[in-house]
């Protein structure tokens, strides 16, 4: 991968970057030689008209990170011709990417809550800090104290602007490869009584270790403050010149690191859900056919690292979580198929409600605390309500080498929730691009074969 922003993207200057672009030329290789076999067990007897067994085997050299193991095992029975049952395990890996990797550090932005240690100030009016000289001193080396205390006790900390401190993101060259433990059991019918219906239900388990990413922000102040854990400490280079979170650069200090890490494991879990049928119209009207495409999520566990707790995100979204995590959400489409190659489709999409995960009441998803460490309740974004968009399509096949399609995504031009700078970061817009932030849009297309 070569990447060589311009002039304007190397100087830093551009508004709403959060800092400077940097170049990147590094590649990966690999070399994988993998094995599969898929072997029928029993065919065309009562009771099995079916079983299936498979599995797979890959080894894999990476230039990065050396030699690494996969593997699957998969069953499949169906005791008569209407249903089958299923169930696998795999073990799989993600080796670190180009950019994890090799992206060179650099200082920029990052929107999250006031420092804690600085005092703010609105014109002559003065806040002082929220959290105490002891909590603060937990951000800084034995050796910086009394200069600390110095700056603490006299409101000389700078505070960062506009709820903006500094970050230092970037690559690791000490990351490990992502594995992945995969447990899936489920079951499929299409019953001969009902020649157009099909469903499926499976169940999913996930079990990550070693996991690439960035110790949220929030946690890693609070972490430091409530408990000095060095793990999250660490993470806290304050300028040795004012002991601020508002660095220009690296060599200057002032930041909080947000370097890629194999920051621990997580568990993901759940329940996927599809279903098709199809309604056949009185004769020169086709027919109706319904699709069904639904996930439940039960787990979304995270454990930043060992020994310092697990928390979970599911039905949550935030500071934290980072994203958002709604119980459960699907995609229902309706199409109208026409006898004069003419198809219309509405479809419903919908995401369930979800909680800001700094409420929950696990201090390990708090973000707003106050200065005896304690949890403050943010009301204003304390959840976001279901939502559903409906999206009209049709599409005609005017002749076997032309089609033509229009539509309307957003029908009701459902506007996206309005969340604070506190809670999503990164300069984004106030709300989270897992909804839909256009409103309605209108398309049109055509596809022409020669």
């Amino acid at each position: 991968v070569e990447f060589r922003p311009d002039a304007a993207s190397l100087s830093g200057d551009l508004s709403g970057a959060g800092g400077a672009s940097v170049s990147v030329d590094e590649s990966i290789r690999v070399r994988e030689a993998f094995v599969e076999v898929r072997a029928p067990l029993v065919q065309g007897r009562t009771g099995v008209e079916d079983l299936v067994f498979a599995t797979g085997y890959r080894r894999s050299d990476y230039s990065t990170i050396g030699e690494v193991d996969t593997y699957k095992f998969e069953l499949q029975y169906t005791p008569i011709q209407d249903v089958r049952l299923r169930a696998s395990y795999n073990h799989a890996i993600r080796a670190p990417g180009i950019i994890e990797l090799y992206k060179p550090q650099n200082a920029g932005q990052i929107t999250i809550s006031p420092d804690p240690c600085a005092p703010t100030r609105n014109g002559t009016v003065v806040t002082p800090p929220t959290a105490t000289l002891a909590q603060c001193l937990n951000t800084v080396a034995p050796s910086q104290a009394a200069a600390f205390t110095a700056a603490y006790n006299a409101g000389l900390i700078p505070q960062g602007t506009a709820s903006q401190l500094t970050q230092v993101q970037g690559g690791n060259l000490d990351l490990t490869a992502e594995t992945a433990d995969t447990l899936t059991f489920g079951f499929s019918v299409a019953p001969s009584f009902l020649p157009d219906f099909t469903a499926s239900i499976d169940y999913f388990r996930i079990e990550l270790e070693d996991v690439v990413g960035v110790f949220p922000a929030g946690t890693i102040i609070n972490g430091c403050l409530n408990t000095g854990d060095p793990v999250f400490c660490s993470q806290l280079v304050r300028s040795p010149a004012n002991f601020g979170l508002t660095g220009a650069s690296v060599e200057s200090g002032g930041y909080i690191v947000q370097t890629n890490v194999n920051i621990g494991a997580g568990l993901l879990s759940g329940i996927d859900v599809q279903s098709t049928y199809r309604l056949g119209l009185p004769a020169g009207l086709g027919d109706l056919a319904f699709a069904l495409n639904g996930s439940y999520l039960d787990k979304a566990e995270t454990n930043p690292a060992p020994g310092l707790g697990t928390y979970d995100c599911a039905g949550l979204f935030g500071p934290v979580c980072q994203t958002v995590n709604p119980r459960w959400r699907h995609n229902l489409r309706m199409s109208w198929n026409m006898p004069f190659d003419v198809t219309a489709a509405l479809t419903w999409r919908y995401l369930g409600a979800v909680d800001l995960d700094n409420n929950s009441g696990d201090p390990l998803l708090a973000s707003f605390t106050n200065a005896q460490g304690n949890t403050v309740r943010n009301e204003w974004n304390a959840s976001i309500g279901s939502y559903s968009y409906f999206d009209l399509a049709a599409t005609w096949n005017l002749r076997d080498n032309l089609e033509l399609r229009a539509g309307i995504n957003n029908l009701l031009d459902k506007d996206p929730p309005l969340v604070s700078s506190e809670i999503v970061s990164g300069g984004a817009a106030n709300t989270y691009e897992y909804y839909d932030p256009y409103g309605r849009q209108w398309f049109a297309a055509f596809t022409a074969k020669f």
